[in-house]
């Protein structure tokens, strides 16, 4: 079973390298190295090699000529010993001397018979191996007057050349590997960082951070001017949800005085109108003006808490006290739907605004009752340095992917438009769990939601 594992763990490591560019990089910047390099070193070779072959070539005719002054001035016994001489004086490490009869005999040199496939009747260049050693030989043959016949050879040491430029190939490539992977680790650790900064603004502006933004490097780069244009398009973005909201407040603000005038006309209407038909249909018309109302009151307040204009008015309060206060309010509703709002409180005293924290419960049992199933649990949970204050439904819940959203103000699921409300509930509860150095968790319950409000403990 272990080795099934290691087998799977290693395959799919294998995997995630190959999917990663950065990691294809370093992998293929090497073997791209590596093919360069040796079609650099081929090359050199073949140009070597053939310079070589040209100087080997110049060279023979050059002490052939010398040889052939040698017999034409001397004869042929000092031309014999002439190279006798050079080879037995260690001239010839690299040099092949061969001297015949016009029968073929030897007369003299280090090559001890007329070489297998040269022909032996005109003046030309050869190549052939050295019975000896296997080499590579380049030769002139050259015809003497008497039809006595001359080779002279010289080893292509081109070939040395070519084993030494091998051997260094092969020390280069290791290096050029290690160099390669030792700068494509550098580069590709650099490249992450840079785009993992990027990564964690994002999240951290998708997690309500929106005045995050990502930190410029030093270097100027193309990077850095990536960075420059987002963090320009971040702030614009800023710039036009602070827009929408101030806008927001202003026309709430504005339009509250008229319609509480409207409200207070209507109720005149009503009360002239009692016990007939258009009397309901004004005192419908209350109601919505209310619901305007209370929806441009909630979104003010909404409003200040963000901006930090709301002054909270604190005191130290037993917040058990507070959630039975606010569980009695709501627990004839439910008893009416057959529910039951149920309290897990332990005693702890905190140093909260009253109102605005038991208008955060109600939020939160509304929503319970409205869109939750089953009996509601309410708790208060003191724990290390905070305490945990949650309302339970048994409901549908919430999907995963839309708990960001849903603290948004005026956002609202498809599942939830139909039903009453104005989309501002949890934004409140939100800036005022916020306002009070807290946080506002929505957690999914398997069924329902668990919405609690984690704020300081501050102990009284």
């Amino acid at each position: 079973m272990k080795p099934l594992r290691a087998s799977r763990a290693w395959s799919a490591g294998r995997a995630y390298m190959l999917a990663s560019p950065f990691h294809r990089f370093v992998l293929i910047l090497p073997l791209f190295m590596l093919l360069a390099m040796g079609v650099f070193v081929f090359l050199t070779y073949r140009e070597a090699q053939g310079a070589l072959l040209d100087e080997f070539r110049v060279a023979l005719r050059e002490e052939i000529t010398n040889l052939e002054m040698v017999y034409r001035e001397e004869g042929l016994e000092s031309l014999r010993e002439s190279i006798e001489r050079r080879t037995s004086l260690g001239e010839a490490d690299h040099t092949i001397y061969l001297l015949t009869q016009p029968d073929g005999k030897r007369l003299a040199g280090n090559l001890w018979q007329w070489p297998m496939g040269v022909p032996v009747l005109d003046e030309h260049s050869v190549t052939f191996a050295d019975p000896l050693s296997g080499n590579t030989v380049a030769a002139e043959v050259f015809l003497l007057y008497g039809n006595y016949r001359l080779l002279v050879g010289r080893r292509a040491i081109y070939e040395q050349v070519g084993e030494h430029l091998l051997r260094n190939y092969l020390w280069l490539s290791s290096a050029v590997i290690l160099a390669s992977l030792a700068c494509g680790w550098a580069f590709t650790r650099l490249i992450r960082r840079r785009l993992g900064a990027i990564a964690a603004t994002a999240r951290a502006i998708r997690a309500e951070a929106t005045h995050a933004r990502i930190p410029m490097g030093k270097s100027g780069d193309e990077i850095d001017a990536l960075i420059i244009e987002l963090n320009a398009m971040l702030d614009n973005q800023d710039k036009l949800l602070l827009y929408a909201r101030q806008s927001s407040f202003a026309i709430a603000h504005d339009l509250r005085h008229p319609l509480s005038h409207l409200r207070n006309e209507l109720s005149e209407v009503a009360a002239d109108l009692r016990s007939t038909p258009q009397g309901d249909r004004v005192d419908h018309l209350i109601e919505d003006v209310n619901r305007i109302l209370s929806v441009f009151g909630a979104l003010l307040r909404l409003g200040r808490l963000e901006s930090g204009t709301q002054v909270l008015t604190r005191q130290p309060l037993a917040l058990d006290a507070l959630a039975a206060d606010v569980v009695s309010l709501y627990a004839p509703l439910a008893e009416e739907t057959g529910r039951a709002v149920v309290l897990h409180a332990k005693r702890h005293i905190a140093n909260v605004d009253r109102e605005l924290l038991g208008q955060a419960l109600a939020n939160l049992i509304e929503n319970a009752l409205r869109y939750g199933h089953g009996d509601i649990e309410v708790s208060v949970t003191p724990q290390d340095d905070e305490v945990l204050i949650g309302v339970r439904d048994h409901g549908p819940g919430i999907p995963v992917d839309a708990l960001p959203r849903v603290v948004e103000p005026f956002i609202r699921l498809e599942t939830s438009r139909h039903s009453p409300g104005s989309g501002l509930g949890l934004a409140l509860v939100k800036a005022i769990a916020e306002a009070h150095g807290g946080e506002l968790w929505l957690l999914p319950a398997q069924p329902g939601l668990n919405a609690v409000m984690a704020l300081p403990a501050s102990p009284f």
